[in-house]
Order: structure tokens, then C-alpha cells, then sequence
């Protein structure tokens, strides 16, 4: 289990990146929504010891993050946002320059653990190919490969899935739920389908601040019959926004698909089931609307 108590991280230029993050994240895959500039890369990057919180704890299994972080990076994996790779070399050579980085010293079973992970992640055949020349969905499973050297306990993913192509990301899902339940595996997301389809636990992050945490599904239910939508044009978009809490606007089929949240219908909107994405706008929403 990792715990997080009081985080708070101001970079140099003034901004605040976390503000008091308190939030406990069990074995299994936990979901971290949050749009871009919430501060979900910022945790990430804290928690993998790669910077200095300003205030705050962190543990992981006994482990003071914070004070011990070469205790954590033993039992860490990390694959970061933005995964870069070395030109001109294969994808056994790379994974095995890591593995020795890794601390895996002996030939033998670091040619093991190589093969089996590049067998694991569908990428063996692909072995003797240079990884600067794989396709993104390709470099990702590579990434999940270098970040399961050592078999780490705790395993943070930062937007895996952004850029993916639908088939590639129903791979990658499918490799993400292989790992199994007896580690943390951390999926940080603005991607609500990804939470959606992979986590029994999550939480969304905005401006710094966790602002919910639970169950996909408890979360969702609990907005049961407050969810109406409206197929409108354009105009009546910006009118029903002028008057009503609008918590998501879409395109579908050229058409304006608007979703507000009210105890009652309002006139002239359907009853809608509520799923994961009113969860996270609706979540979204009361926190811009705090915050003016």
C-alpha cells in the first residue's frame, strides 16, 4: 500500500504544482484522472523520487519515500510521459543496457528476464529491431518492459495510452491487467475510458488537489437520475450554458450533445445514465465553480 500525507510542490517559477495531496492507493490498478496542468505528472514524478516534495510523507510498505529513495527506486518501476530511447539500437540491447542499470549483474539470468519480458509484452520477434523505429503503441510496450525489470512492487504509468490508436490500446490494456493484483500499479490518465475499463480504485486530481476518490462504479451510481442531456445547435449550447451547471458538451453524429446535472429535469432534457465521465466533469466542474 502507498500512502501520501500533506504533499505540496511549488516550482521555482511560482506555480503550484500540489496542494496538500492526501490519498491512499492499495494493491491492484488505481486510476489518477485529472486534465492536463492538474498536477497528475508532478505526483508522479514525486512519488518516483525524481523530485523533492516541499512538505509532506510518502510510504510505501515501510518505506519513507522521501528519506529512503533508493530503498524505493529498488522496488520501483517507472514509465514516464514522455519515453525516450536510444538511436540504432535493438530492442534485446537496450532492455539489457537497462538491466544491468537495474543492478541485474548476472548474464545468465539477466538474459532471461530480457527474453521473458520482450515475450511478455508481444515484442520478442521484434527483438533485433531498432526500438527509435517502433510504432508509438510498440515504444509504449517496450516502456512497460523496462519498467518491470526487477519485478517492482510499485509500477506508475504516466499517460500510457495517449496517442494510441484503438487496437493498440486495447493491447496495452490487456497487458496492463496481466500484471496481476499484488502490486501498485499507478495508471495516471486525463483518459476516463482507460479508468473506466482497468480500475476498482481512483481518484481525480484538479489544480493540485485530490478532489474524489472511490470506486468507478460507487462514484458513478451515486449520480444515478441527476444526469439530463439535450441534443441542441451551437446557440442553444451557449444559451443553456449562460443558465444552467453544463458539465460536458460533445459532437455526436455533427450534433451538440449537452449534459447538465440538477435534481429535476429541466424543461426540454432526458433522463441520461450516468457513467464514469459525468463523474469526472461533474467533479471538475465544482471545482472551477469554487474556485471563481
Amino acid at each position: 500500500m502507498l500512502s501520501i500525507s500533506g504533499i505540496t510542490k511549488t516550482y521555482d517559477n511560482g506555480v503550484k504544482a500540489l496542494n496538500d495531496v492526501n490519498i491512499t492507493i492499495p494493491n491492484g490498478l488505481f486510476g489518477l484522472l485529472g486534465p492536463n496542468g492538474a498536477g497528475k505528472s508532478s505526483l508522479m514524478r514525486t512519488i518516483a523520487t525524481l523530485q523533492q516534495a516541499d512538505a509532506g510523507t510518502i510510504t510505501f510498505d515501510g518505506i519513507d519515500v522521501l528519506s529512503q529513495p533508493n530503498e524505493l527506486r529498488r522496488r520501483l518501476g517507472y514509465l514516464p510521459q514522455d519515453f525516450g530511447v536510444y538511436p540504432r539500437i535493438s530492442a534485446y540491447d537496450l532492455l539489457d543496457h537497462l538491466a544491468i542499470l537495474k543492478g541485474l549483474a548476472n548474464k545468465a539470468e539477466r538474459q532471461e528476464a530480457v527474453n521473458g519480458l520482450l515475450a511478455h509484452v508481444n515484442l520478442f520477434q521484434h527483438r533485433k529491431h531498432a526500438v527509435s523505429g517502433f510504432s508509438g503503441g510498440m515504444r509504449q510496450r517496450f516502456g512497460i518492459a523496462q519498467a518491470l525489470l526487477g519485478n517492482p512492487d510499485l509500477l506508475i504509468v504516466d499517460e500510457p495510452t495517449a496517442g494510441l490508436d484503438p487496437e493498440e490500446r486495447n493491447r496495452f490494456h490487456n497487458l496492463l491487467v496481466s500484471l496481476g493484483e499484488d502490486k501498485v500499479i499507478i495508471l495516471s490518465t486525463h483518459i476516463v475510458d482507460d479508468v473506466s475499463e482497468l480500475c476498482a480504485d481512483m481518484a481525480v486530481l484538479g489544480a493540485g488537489e485530490i478532489l474524489l476518490q472511490g470506486n468507478p462504479i460507487e462514484v458513478t451510481n451515486n449520480l444515478e437520475g441527476k444526469i439530463w442531456r439535450k441534443i441542441v445547435t451551437m446557440d442553444e449550447a451557449k444559451e443553456i450554458e449562460a443558465n444552467m451547471a453544463v458539465i460536458s458538451k460533445r459532437l455526436f453524429a455533427g450534433r451538440t450533445v449537452v449534459h447538465v446535472m440538477a435534481d429535476t429535469p429541466p424543461d426540454g432534457f432526458e433522463s441520461a445514465p450516468a457513467n464514469l465521465e459525468d463523474v469526472y466533469f461533474s467533479t471538475l466542474h465544482k471545482q472551477r465553480s469554487n474556485a471563481a
